[in-house]
Parts: structure tokens; sequence; C-alpha cells
């Protein structure tokens, strides 16, 4: 400890008092205090005083380390359905051996497809596969962006209720059934309402809680009132 008093006293007289000591922390104190009076029927004095205090060194903590929780919102996908209506127009062929299309034969005449209607809406002659052709119907008849259903060998185009459009086991029937319907009926296009679920993804956002650790310096700076030795 390293004490440094100064002293000056003024009562018609001079006085010095030095005191100090060396210490390794290198602090240090200094007063000058001054007092003044003189003698007689009347007294007084009065005296000042300055005192300077340093102030502390800054401390720096490395590597400071807070564990701590973390809430963040993240969007979770899952799988959900919605059921869609559309209506549509219908076309069908019979693909032979040789890949060649052929008029598929219409099991009723007429064009527009009730709803509630259940049973065959096509069907192809002995040896071929029947191939239908599905697009969106707006009041305008065109295929260029349709979809193919493609059934096998003995089946038919099959409608039912809920909008269902499928191929299906052929009814049995004579011989030569095929070709009476496409004399009768001929080649034709069948206009309907469809229905079908649809499988598509979604997201929900969840709050997700994590554990986390914060790393860091920080600096202390000692606050008021420095340091006193």
């Amino acid at each position: 400890m390293n004490t440094n008093v100064n002293v000056n006293v003024n009562l018609g007289a001079n006085a010095n008092a030095n005191a100090g000591a060396n210490a390794n922390s290198g602090a240090r104190s200094f007063v000058n205090a001054r007092a003044g009076g003189f003698s007689g029927s009347f007294g007084g004095g009065g005296g000042a005083a300055y005192v300077s205090v340093d102030q502390p060194y800054p401390t720096t903590i490395q590597g400071l380390a807070v564990e701590g929780m973390i809430a963040q919102t993240v969007r979770t996908p899952y799988t959900a359905f919605r059921s869609m209506m559309k209506r549509v127009v219908i076309q069908a062929v019979c693909i032979d051996a040789r890949q060649v299309p052929h008029p598929a034969s219409q099991v009723r005449p007429d064009r527009e497809i009730a709803d509630g209607f259940e049973g065959e809406l096509y069907r192809c002659l002995s040896g071929t596969w029947l191939q239908a052709t599905i697009a969106d119907y707006n009041g305008d008849i065109s295929f260029d962006h349709g979809t193919t259903l493609t059934c096998r060998k003995h089946e038919a185009l099959w409608y039912g209720p809920e909008g269902k459009l499928e191929c299906r086991p052929e009814k049995p029937e004579r011989d030569c059934n095929e070709r009476s319907l496409l004399r009768r009926y001929g080649a034709g296009v069948k206009i309907l309402t469809m229905y079908r679920e649809e499988e598509y993804t979604e997201y929900r956002e969840e709050q997700v809680e994590s554990a986390t650790v914060l790393t860091g310096v920080i600096t202390l700076d000692g606050g008021v009132g420095g340091r006193v030795f």
C-alpha cells in the first residue's frame, strides 16, 4: 500500500510532513489542506480539501457461456385430402393388337350423363382394349390437354355414384353386341360431372422450444465509485 500525504498549514509558521510507503498496488491519495488563523481577542479558522480517487481497471471475462431456451416457429408439412368436382367430356376408342384405334361402342345414346347414373358408358370388341381421353368441359369440346385412362381387355368404362369414373370388368353380353351398339348409337362423346379426392401437402405452424448455449465476452468497469486504497 502506498500513501502520500502532503499537509501545508500556515498559522504564522510553516510545517511540512511527508510520509511514504511503496506497495505493488500503485494506488495514490493526495490531500492538500490549508488552514489559517491569527491570535488575539478574536479567533477564526477555515479550510478546504480536494480528494482524487482513481477509477478501477476494466475486467474482461472471456468465453462466457449462458444456457437457455429459445422458442421458434416452424412450418410442419402434413398430408391432407380434398374433394374436387369438375365437368368433363370423354371420348373412347378401342385399340387392337396392331395398335390401331377403332371407335368404342356407346352403351347408351345420351350425351349428357346425369349425376346418380350407374353403369357402363363404353365397351370394346373382344380382343381389343379400351382407351378413354378425359378433358375439362367449359362449353367447348377440346381434348388438347386431356388425360388418358387405359383399361385392360374385357373391361368397360364405368360411371357411378359420387362421380366415380373407372375401368370395370364388362358385363357378359351376347356375341356381336358391341357391333350392334356401334351401329345403333355410333361413336360419340359423353359429358358428365366427375368427382375425385385429391391428396396434397399442407403446412401448419408450430412453436418449438430448444436448448441453446450462448457464448461471448463481457467487460466489467467497476461501476460507480472507482477503487479506493
